[in-house]
């Protein structure tokens, strides 16, 4: 006859074992954050990138000298101090006590290492940030001088811009820049584990971190190239946080287990155009008639629900020295279109468009082609699965006629926006292959000048370049919708980071 061994209130030890077996292992699981992202990781060199997941991905690794608070705000970071000392000179001070995720000190040399890697290196997707530095003096472990070219007053907001994190020089002189940034290493609140591709990231939080340890001691980012299964992966559990199209609000406000946050932001989605000679679109009658040929507010109202707004400028909310008259404004006049069309040359159905994009950008280029359509222009349409897409616009830039694209601005600031379209250093422009001259020269002197009014003067005349002739159409202003799950205390922020230092379990 066997017996029980009873521990307090009569129950037995064994029980009680199990129980607490089971209280751990649910903290244990509780302290796993799951978050959906729609496309995998290209590598690990946040200059090499300008894409919107690995640059959302990135501050939990790494760290930048300037941060930003969740309103978009300039915080310290690795710089506690940052300081114009003359017309091309900013003075920085660094944090000490910092450590590489390989416990390593950070210091000068690694902000010396990663800011001149990119300011020499043309080839580096965020060159332009930095292409205005000349040199970075280490006067100290601790202590730099940034040396630029021209003024520049835009340092600070670049240096907290995407593609501006700091990386460990001993650990890329020491293994090589392909295995550094395939197993990266940084000083941000969570340290690599693993990357599976196009199925996950795993990282875990780096208990020496300068900020203090993280809230969840794991975090993994799920590959999930459909939004809709990612919704359904919200609802049931699956994962934490995701991004939330406008035909899946209704499905995530519905269930009584996550809720739906709507956070403004100054995304713009655009078409881009290939202007290569020997195209039609390379003819700006052309892309003036697709222009006019397309009605932006059917698209705020059937993709977006309403929210968001038309604009025929890359600005949104909060962005510093936009441009008047823009905001809110589009063309559509069909008429018009169709007379463009002749003067170019081009009878009813005797042009035919290439629409390009990944998969996410079907009902865009859907209702794109009915209404190019409509004007005369037979389109087709051309789609990848998203991280296809990504690798062919982002790196050779290679597309037939129009890619669909959404771009963003970290800096907030008008400005830096337009240096995306600056030829030869500006990544649309490479991939547009459109070289505009003084628009180029425009900008430049605009991020250098002082003076506010003036300033805002030579942007508009850089815009009224844009507006003419039209390398990007741009379309409307997106608020990003986000699905989080009611276990999860988390406040999405204006810059689109996915910064989850900043998320705890609920009630914590």
């Amino acid at each position: 006859m066997s017996r029980a061994i009873l521990g307090g209130a009569g129950r037995p030890v064994g029980f009680l074992a199990l129980m607490v077996s089971l209280a751990l292992a649910g903290s244990a699981l509780a302290q796993t954050l799951t978050v959906a992202i729609n496309e995998g990781m290209p590598g690990f060199d946040p200059g090499a990138n300008n894409r919107t997941v690995p640059s959302q991905v990135y501050p939990n690794i790494f760290d930048k000298l300037v941060g930003k608070d969740v309103n978009g705000q300039l915080i310290p970071s690795l710089a506690l101090t940052w300081e114009s000392t003359g017309p091309n000179t900013w003075h920085l001070t660094l944090r000490e006590g910092v450590t590489w995720h390989d416990g390593a000190p950070f210091t000068a040399a690694d902000v010396e290492f990663t800011i001149e890697r990119i300011a020499n290196t043309p080839e580096l997707a965020r060159h332009v940030l930095f292409n205005n530095v000349t040199d970075v003096e280490v006067l100290g472990d601790y202590e730099i001088v940034i040396h630029t070219e021209r003024i520049d007053p835009l340092l600070p907001n670049n240096l907290a811009a995407n593609g501006a994190e700091i990386l460990p020089k001993h650990y890329f002189e020491a293994v090589g820049v392909d295995a550094a940034t395939v197993s990266p290493i940084g000083t941000g609140p969570y340290k690599f584990v693993e990357y599976r591709p196009d199925d996950r990231l795993i990282v875990e939080a780096y208990e020496g971190h300068w900020r203090g340890v993280a809230p969840y001691s794991q975090v993994v980012f799920r590959v999930i190239g459909e939004g809709t299964t990612a919704v359904s992966e919200l609802i049931t559990g699956g994962v934490q946080i995701t991004s939330v199209s406008a035909s899946d609000r209704d499905r995530v406000e519905s269930s009584p287990n996550v809720r739906l946050v709507a956070q403004p932001t100054n995304r713009v989605v655009h078409w881009t155009f290939n202007t290569s000679e020997g195209l039609p679109t390379s003819d700006p009658r052309v892309r003036a008639a697709i222009d006019y040929a397309i009605d932006d507010t059917v698209f705020v109202e059937v993709l977006e629900g309403g929210y968001g707004n038309v604009t025929r400028a890359r600005t949104g909310p909060g962005d510093n020295f936009a441009p008047s008259g823009v905001y809110g404004e589009y063309l559509y006049d069909p008429e018009r279109a169709v007379e463009l069309l002749a003067e170019a040359g081009y009878g009813p159905g005797e042009l035919h468009i290439t629409l390009m994009g990944g998969t996410e950008a079907n009902d865009r280029a859907e209702l794109t082609a009915a209404m190019l359509e409509a004007v005369g222009i037979v389109a087709d349409i051309q789609l990848f699965e998203s991280s296809v897409w990504s690798s062919r616009y982002w790196n050779p830039g290679e597309f037939v006629h129009m890619a669909a694209v959404g771009s963003s601005n970290s800096t907030f600031d008008y400005g830096s926006t337009l240096t995306d379209l600056m030829c030869p250093e500006g990544v649309h422009s490479a991939r547009s292959h459109w070289c505009h001259e003084e628009f180029s020269q425009l900008v430049r002197d605009a991020n250098a000048e002082l003076d506010p009014a003036k300033r805002q003067e030579l942007l508009d005349q850089a815009t009224q370049i844009i507006l003419d002739e039209r390398p990007q159409i741009y379309m409307y202003n997106t608020v990003n919708f986000i699905g989080i799950a009611n276990s999860v205390d988390y406040t999405p922020r204006a810059d689109g980071h996915l910064f989850l230092f900043e998320a705890k379990p609920a009630g914590n």
